[in-house]
């Protein structure tokens, strides 16, 4: 009953959606300001934000495009350049489906009763029926908010099949509504190697206004390399931020320390809409000399819907402390024990 349910609601919702009419309900809410100046960028002025979602149900199309633009339009009127929005968030419009209840209730008996084997086939048929649509509404709403808005989206992204290969990708769209950048996740959960889904074979960083900028997930955070990488490609700002699977981590700051990388850490928050409940809140890291409290932290981890930080990424290049940030065993016993690590030499409010 399940594969005939999914099959129909996704054919139904066939006519329901279309490219243009995504764009055009995405026009409605967000106009776009021909006459707004764009925000002035520079490395000595970058203003970024880190969105903390809400993972619900959606009761329709314009419910879902009004929940993703207040986030990018609060981050847009606060002058920030760049937004970033946790991984994975474009797969709650599959409550869009019709009959969804139904098709829900269907996949939690299956997911229940069934074998680890019925269990990755009936979520790799989910995610290779639902992605044509879910990607459509996705694809399109972040596209015209970002140009609405004159805004980079860091915007998360779904579960696709291509080639043969399930992977978690994400997406980067310039302040042009262009996608800038496709990643697809380097380092999947154990639940999600389980359900079959592939990791990612390289780093592929979008080049916007602010920088290059890469797409990076909390999970990458015990790794070193990642980071390394991003900063040696020349990225100036990275994303790593919470997922369904569990919160970013203090680590985020270390990683910005050593790598010189502006780190922002998207959160999410469920209410049991799709079964879990669970509360990650979002955070800004940066190199402690291009922050005010000089401790790594642009923005500490707060139960709010959107964070906001400025940060001198000049200040943090001209004031590298090479102790601190190599990988040398004093910082990494500090990090271990929960220190602060080795303090930076000199350094300056941000």
């Amino acid at each position: 009953m399940y594969k005939i349910r999914l099959k129909a609601s996704a054919f139904a919702m066939s006519y329901l959606s279309n490219e243009e009419r995504v764009r055009e309900l995405a026009r409605q809410i967000a106009p776009f300001r021909g006459d707004k100046p764009a925000p002035f960028i520079s490395a000595g002025g970058l203003k970024v934000a880190a969105v903390r979602t809400t993972v619900r149900r959606y009761r329709g199309l314009r419910d879902y495009v009004e929940d993703q633009n207040e986030p990018v339009a609060r981050a847009a009127a606060a002058g920030c350049q760049l937004v970033a929005f946790p991984e994975l968030g474009a797969m709650s419009a599959i409550s869009l489906l019709p009959g969804f209840s139904a098709l829900y209730a269907d996949l939690t008996r299956l997911w229940v009763s069934g074998s680890q084997s019925d269990r990755a086939e009936a979520f790799a048929e989910l995610c290779a029926t639902v992605q044509g649509f879910v990607g459509e509404v996705f694809l399109n709403t972040f596209s015209q908010l970002a140009r609405s808005h004159r805004i980079i989206i860091a915007a998360g992204g779904l579960y696709q099949i291509e080639n043969g290969r399930l992977t978690n990708r994400q997406y980067l769209f310039s302040d042009t509504g262009e996608v800038a950048a496709v990643q697809d996740k380097l380092y999947p959960e154990r639940w999600e190697r389980s359900m079959g889904v592939s990791a990612g074979e390289e780093l592929t960083p979008g080049d916007t206004r602010v920088g290059r900028v890469a797409l990076l997930t909390a999970s990458c955070l015990p790794n070193y390399e990642p980071f390394f990488v991003a900063s040696a490609a020349g990225c100036s700002v990275a994303v790593a931020g919470a997922s369904p699977f569990g919160p970013s981590s203090d680590l985020a700051r270390y990683r910005a320390q050593e790598s010189g990388l502006c780190l922002l850490s998207p959160g999410l928050r469920s209410r049991g809409d799709f079964g879990l409940e669970y509360h990650y809140p979002a955070r800004i890291a940066a190199p402690r000399a291009a922050t005010r409290s000089r401790d790594g932290s642009a923005a500490a981890p707060e139960d709010r819907p959107l964070l906001t930080a400025r940060v001198d990424l000049e200040r943090a290049a001209s004031q590298f402390d090479l102790y601190s940030a190599d990988r040398n065993p004093a910082f990494f016993r500090a990090l271990i024990a929960g220190g602060e690590g080795v303090p930076p030499k000199e350094g300056g409010a941000g």
